[in-house]
């Protein structure tokens, strides 16, 4: 995909509803308040990097309309590649516009409002399928009806109806209790149905993807917030002999011991048998309710302060004795507002947005069902064949309407095709209920992509932000293929541009030279000595019996600012000079080898800067050659009446 920066820094136009014409350029038409948004859009930008009148923004912006009108008549916006690339961004904006906008805000402060509390919550589940038939679905939900009806009279105890009906194993030998927890632990119905409650009230049947749920609330208390804790640990699990958890729970009951009699608890991490937290001094992550063993959470968030520790607990890995370091309090809602978010989209919660806006769009668009026609529809179908997916397509007398929206129709033979296309093959004959399922996806389907239709026409942010993107990628490809690509492969018009700019880029007078500095005088004039003499065999003789760092040695071409020891010495003649006391205390000696006088940099010392230039004159004659090819023109009057506006 393209380079987003560059396609935004480039499509900064604001397309406008007005009708008045500012210029036009071929076919294109460009109004007075489209060029006034793009403008003001860019104006407090431009004015930090490089400040442009509306007379010199209204000269880059034809240039640019001059592009758009050039990839146009190369019918680019036709190809495949275009079409799939833009495609999906276009998909990717209209994703906000295509739910509930106002649903993620109030999941989103509704998830927070339950993180101040955590609930313990037991419940009774019958399980069935997320997908489901509604006659199944009845079934199950009144069978938990008629449990719930016996569980208030007193005839039946929920615990005991737990054991023996949940089809939640786990929970069903603890009475169905699930213990306590917060937003995000559980499915966001069950959830919902258990932060509603009051302590003791038994829900009514409650649907997730799970099944039928019946839920009572047992308790509900302040939220624990986090804990870091360190823990000193024996290992003992399934796995281990008698021998082998007897010598665990000794070793725990051991240091608990030693700890009561006054050692510290960091001393006698050295017999932790936990090797990953050992060079952590026995810490391990942060964490909040749920994301620990049962046991091991209880005693660490029973701990009420720092230093504080547990007496020996048992988990199914083996004994643990633990510190408490911190307690951490649930974080502010700012602070927390971007993490919620990212998990109320990935949670099934966010199916509320979806459920809301098509609810919405249905009450919008008048849709309405013609029920005669579709139950004759559905009569068209052999129900045996259909569960075999060897159903053919009936052929129709007359193509009936089974729905209506907006301007649109749901005729028989799209409802039929759509069926044809999702049989069932479980062997089993079809009921209309499943045909009916499937008829609310089409319907559903169409109103959504009806809807995607007229997100150009109903959001003006939504049509501007397409345009741009539409345009951008337009324009990237074809700069790339008209200016960048051919710049930097044409060796033969770089050597050329470069002779015409070469004198822009020049490098200063400059010295090819060797210097010495040392912090000993002595040192610093014995060099010197041998060095007027001509005697480098003595100087790096020299060199090698003194201490390494007693002399620095640099060697290279220089101008005149490059250092405080070239300036001090600066000379157009070769020769030695110094030693020269320095204002840091030390002794330069500069061996001038030549003099460079100023020139032109070469051709692969600025290579870049020149291809760089050379760009910029190849889309100066590729627009100039659009201007002969696109004719432009100005309204006057208009932008004159605009740009008084604008100063």
């Amino acid at each position: 995909m393209k380079n987003l920066l560059w396609i935004a820094l480039v499509c900064l136009g604001v397309q406008s509803q007005a009708q008045e014409v500012l210029f036009t350029v071929g076919d294109q038409s460009i109004t007075t308040e489209e060029f006034k948004a793009v403008y003001e859009k860019n104006k407090g930008v431009g004015a930090a990097l490089d400040p442009k009148t509306p007379e010199e923004y209204l000269e880059l912006y034809i240039n640019f309309k001059l592009k758009i009108a050039e990839a146009y008549s190369q019918h680019r916006d036709t190809a495949a590649s275009f079409k799939n690339e833009f495609g999906g961004y276009r998909a990717q904006l209209a994703k906000p516009y295509l739910s509930d906008q106002g649903a993620e805000d109030e999941l989103v402060a509704q998830a927070f409002a339950r993180m101040q509390e955590e609930v313990r919550a037991a419940h009774i589940m019958i399980a069935l399928e997320s997908n489901a038939l509604p006659s199944d679905t009845l079934k199950a939900y009144k069978q938990l009806q008629d449990l719930r009806t016996s569980i208030l009279s007193g005839k039946t105890k929920f615990e005991d109806a737990a054991r023996e009906t949940s089809a939640d194993t786990w929970s069903a030998k603890n009475g169905g209790d699930l213990g306590y927890f917060t937003v995000f632990n559980m499915v966001y119905p069950f959830e919902s149905a258990a932060y509603e409650l009051e302590v003791g009230d038994l829900s009514k049947p409650v649907r997730s993807q799970y099944g039928y749920h019946l839920v009572k609330l047992l308790d509900r208390r302040s939220a624990s917030g986090a804990v870091r804790v360190r823990h000193i640990f024996f290992a003992s699990n399934g796995q281990s002999t008698l021998q082998e958890k007897q010598r665990a729970a000794r070793s725990a009951s051991e240091i608990y011991s030693r700890l009561e009699n006054g050692e510290d608890f960091i001393s006698l991490l050295e017999f932790s048998e936990d090797r990953k937290t050992k060079d952590a001094l026995g810490e391990l992550p942060e964490f909040g309710i749920n994301k620990m063993m049962p046991a091991f959470e209880a005693a660490a968030f029973a701990l009420e302060s720092p230093g504080d520790y547990s007496a020996p607990v048992e988990t199914s890995i083996g004994w643990h004795v633990i510190q408490l370091i911190e307690k951490k309090p649930l974080p502010s809602f700012d602070a927390l507002q971007s993490e919620l978010s990212k998990k109320v989209k990935r949670d099934t919660r966010s199916r509320v947005g979806a459920t809301r806006f098509m609810k919405r769009l249905k009450s919008d668009y008048d849709f309405s069902i013609d029920e005669r026609w579709l139950s004759r529809t559905m009569n068209l179908v052999d129900k045996n064949a259909f569960g075999t997916g060897s159903w053919e397509l009936p052929s129709l007398s007359r193509d009936r309407i089974v729905a209506s929206f907006a301007n649109e129709r749901i005729y028989q033979s799209e409802v039929l095709e759509f069926w044809f296309k999702n049989q069932n093959q479980s062997g089993e004959a079809v009921r209309e209920e499943l045909l009916r399922v499937q008829f609310n996806t089409y319907a559903n389907d169409r109103l959504m992509a009806y809807e995607d239709g007229q997100l150009e026409t109903k959001h003006a942010d939504f049509r501007n932000l397409v345009r741009e993107y539409k345009e951008g990628i337009l324009l990237f490809d074809l700069t790339q293929e008209a200016v960048w690509n051919k710049a930097a492969k044409d060796s033969t018009g770089i050597a050329a541009h470069y002779e015409l700019i070469k004198d822009q880029y020049l490098w200063e007078d400059r010295i090819r030279a060797i210097y010495w500095v040392s912090s000993d005088e002595k040192l610093a004039k014995k060099i010197s000595k041998w060095t007027i003499k001509g005697k480098s065999e003595k100087v790096q003789e020299l060199l090698q019996n003194e201490d390494a760092l007693s002399v620095s040695v640099n060697s290279g071409t220089f101008e005149r600012d490059d250092h405080s020891v070239i300036d001090a010495i600066w000379q157009q003649e070769a020769g030695t000079f110094g030693p020269i006391a320095l204002d840091n205390g030390t002794y330069a000696v500069v061996q001038i080898e030549e003099f460079i006088p100023s020139a032109p940099k070469a051709l692969n010392e600025i290579k870049g800067l020149v291809i760089a230039s050379y760009q910029d004159a190849l889309e100066k004659e590729w627009v100039k050659a659009l201007k002969l090819k696109f004719e432009v023109d100005v309204n006057e009057n208009a932008k004159a009446a605009l740009f008084a506006e604008l100063r």
